[in-house]
């Protein structure tokens, strides 16, 4: 009896085989992605010791043929669990379950962690307060929306992931910006999609991490974000940085999220979570959405920096039927306060980029090689550097994210 395991590259790589191995055991069979660095050679080679086996794909979000190859793994198999690490393989893992009659998160209830209309409309079913929202299909109700909310609104996929596709518009001038791009009549099927549009949110953003095994919640985290997502896409950075887990506004957010995710939502019993809210300058929280993986960024690094644990390796272990952490609350867990920040690639050839970072303050510094050509990133998964960083407190830790930033741009050229 075994477990299979879809976890991107990406993710794969922020773990040691050795961390592997423990959390498996060995007898799990991987599908993951494959690149020009990491072959498939180049996975057994290295990381074959930690699995049963790997099926590496290239194009491994895109790619239709993972599914197709898991189904003939599992028909072929005696898998007891199937467990999904990244947002591509919530639905991969969820129609594998319920063809083959495994145990998890099946479609019905898997489809409430992708699709945003249908997650908010369940959340909201449940008295979380949500943003005021629209199905759209064509620029006429975009503009009937805005009539009724004002701008800025932000248009995008229900079921989209890395901020692709997603546009804040704050003025008429913007919209016809986005609708002369081809928002609606620029799908490559022959129909017009339907997009979620809902109102902007001012106040602060919020991100919560962490896992639930056998129905109980064994780890979850609060950070705070500082800048957007989509300066990060777009060229720019973001980052993050840990709250106080003691703090009344960190228990305030840890108790709405686990109403949304233990009874608002059909998360299940078991499954590694991403959430993110809003808090308007009143205070009220907002709900923004609800990922049933772990989540991008470095928001994991962060965590294990903050806490000395590893809920990564610790959700794996229990998914494997290896027994789950006896953890404290995060609240005496919580080792320091810590933040991070991620930077984007620009567009380009990269002459020259530090390989070392000159702070005391600085906890991990990882840097993408130079002599290479670069392109915009199509998601925010493609760091070309990212930072972490501690601090006396959480003011402190954003002061040395800020200067940790500058001294990047002011070291790193690009050429054209």
């Amino acid at each position: 009896m075994s477990n299979l395991i879809f976890c991107n590259l990406k993710v794969l790589l922020r773990n040691t085989p050795e961390e592997w191995l423990e959390a498996t055991g060995g007898s799990a069979t991987l599908v993951t992605g494959i690149d020009q660095d990491h072959t498939a050679v180049w996975l057994a080679e290295n990381y074959g010791d930690a699995f049963a086996d790997i099926y590496g794909f290239s194009n491994y979000a895109v790619n239709d043929l993972v599914l197709k190859s898991a189904d003939a793994l599992v028909s072929g198999g005696s898998f007891t669990r199937i467990v999904a690490m990244t947002e591509v393989d919530v639905m991969r893992a969820a129609i594998l379950r319920e063809r083959h009659g495994i145990p998890g998160l099946l479609p019905k209830d898997a489809i409430y962690m992708r699709d945003k209309i249908l997650m908010k409309e369940r959340a909201a079913e449940s008295g979380i307060l949500v943003p005021r929202d629209r199905k759209v299909s064509n620029a006429l109700e975009v503009m009937d929306f805005i009539d009724e909310v004002g701008y800025p609104v932000v248009l995008k996929p229900s079921c989209g992931a890395g901020s692709m596709h997603t546009f804040v518009i704050g003025s008429e001038q913007e919209l016809d910006r986005v609708l002369e791009g081809g928002c609606f009549s620029g799908s490559p099927v022959d129909m017009m999609p339907e997009l979620l549009l809902e109102e902007f949110i001012h106040g602060e953003q919020y991100h919560i991490n962490g896992f639930y095994a056998d129905g109980k919640c064994h780890f979850m985290n609060v950070g705070r974000y500082i800048g957007t997502h989509l300066d990060f896409l777009h060229g720019r950075h973001m980052a993050s940085t840990l709250l106080d887990a003691r703090s009344a506004l960190s228990q305030e957010i840890v108790a709405f999220v686990r109403k949304m995710l233990e009874t608002a939502l059909p998360f299940g019993p078991d499954g590694m979570f991403y959430v993110e809210i809003f808090q308007r300058p009143d205070g009220q929280l907002v709900m923004g959405e609800v990922g049933a993986r772990i989540g991008g960024l470095s928001v994991y690094e962060e965590s294990r920096f903050g806490f000395g644990v590893d809920f990564k390796m610790a959700a794996v272990r229990a998914f494997c039927g290896r027994g789950t952490p006896q953890w404290p609350v995060a609240e005496e867990l919580q080792r320091g306060f810590v933040g991070h920040v991620v930077i984007s690639p620009q567009p380009g050839f990269l002459e020259v980029i530090p390989q070392e970072c000159p702070f005391d303050w600085v906890l991990d510094y990882r840097a993408s090689p130079a002599g290479r050509r670069y392109s915009a990133m199509r998601g925010t998964n493609g760091e070309i550097a990212t930072i972490i960083v501690s601090g006396e407190n959480e003011a402190d830790v954003e002061q040395n994210l800020l200067q940790a930033t500058q001294w990047f741009y002011e070291n790193t050229k690009w050429s054209s």
